[in-house]
């Protein structure tokens, strides 16, 4: 019976290698996209999932882009848009597509182009889903011709994923006045009011603190600077917080004496929060 034995021998092996392939298939995201005059390959993808509005039905996104996703900072991120695009900054280029699978056979899309345009396109493209479940999602999303905006951009994309579902951490929302973030932010307020250099230079943003402390023939021209940019007062109203990250929501008013709002981003950085970036606006 021996002489049966190599035929077993490769039949078992071809078995082994169907099976190994099978648990070893390749996570990938390929495609290409298309808005006006610029144009980038699909080379990288990522999956998560986000709560919809049935909280029993959650909202799967996948994000394509033609760069190496940082994932282990997107799941530490508030906000996984923000964290691309801090990485896009960063890498001083790169482009992605964020891509909502919803509902069935349609898709929606917003690109993040790095000549800094975010487009949301809608969510009405056809949708082609191989496999979708909790842990992976495998499909297509693309046009089926080339289209046109309202402002006559043409666009044109092709996007295919296969890839597991990651789990992102939720965010928590802060309690009332924003807790420690919120605290050292109305500090920050507080200290450029103040011209106070040892209490502002903690919190502010890292790009806005010199090596060296301004003189004190500079200090007043520095605060000056900065108060043109931040709020003279304000109170925290709300926001999320993730490990060392915070978003709070603000009300206050500007260095005129004028009504805004804003959202500020927060990040703790060797026991001290500070600023990562904000953005305000009138509330007149």
């Amino acid at each position: 019976m021996n002489h049966f034995r190599p035929c077993m021998l490769l039949g078992f092996a071809l078995v082994g290698l169907a099976a190994s392939s099978a648990l070893s298939r390749a996570d990938e995201g390929k495609g290409s996209f298309q808005f006006g005059t610029a144009t980038f390959q699909i080379s990288n993808a990522m999956a998560y999932q986000k709560d919809g509005k049935d909280p029993k039905k959650p909202v799967t996104m996948v994000i394509v882009a033609d760069f190496t996703i940082d994932q282990p900072a997107v799941m530490e991120a508030i906000d996984p848009a923000s964290a691309l695009m801090t990485q896009v900054m960063k890498n001083k280029g790169g482009n992605f597509v964020m891509v909502t699978l919803a509902p069935p056979g349609r898709c929606g899309v917003q690109a993040f182009l790095d000549t800094g345009k975010q487009i949301d396109l809608g969510d009405s493209f056809p949708a082609k889903t191989g496999t979708s479940s909790a842990t992976r999602v495998a499909g297509e999303c693309s046009t089926s011709k080339a289209e046109k905006t309202v402002f006559g951009d043409v666009y044109d994309f092709h996007l295919s994923y296969d890839v597991p579902v990651t789990a992102i951490p939720k965010a928590s929302p802060v309690p009332a006045g924003g807790g420690e973030p919120g605290r050292a932010l109305l500090a920050l307020f507080t200290a450029i009011r103040d011209a106070d250099w040892d209490a502002a230079h903690l919190h502010l943003r890292e790009e806005e603190v010199p090596k060296t402390a301004p003189k004190a023939s500079e200090m007043k021209r520095y605060f000056d600077g900065l108060a043109l940019n931040y709020p003279k007062s304000a109170t925290v109203t709300g926001g999320l917080m993730k490990g060392d990250q915070a978003q709070l929501q603000i009300e206050g008013t500007n260095n005129e004496g004028k009504k805004i709002k804003g959202e500020f981003a927060m990040k703790k950085v060797a026991g001290n929060w500070r600023v990562a970036d904000f953005n305000l606006y009138s509330a007149e």
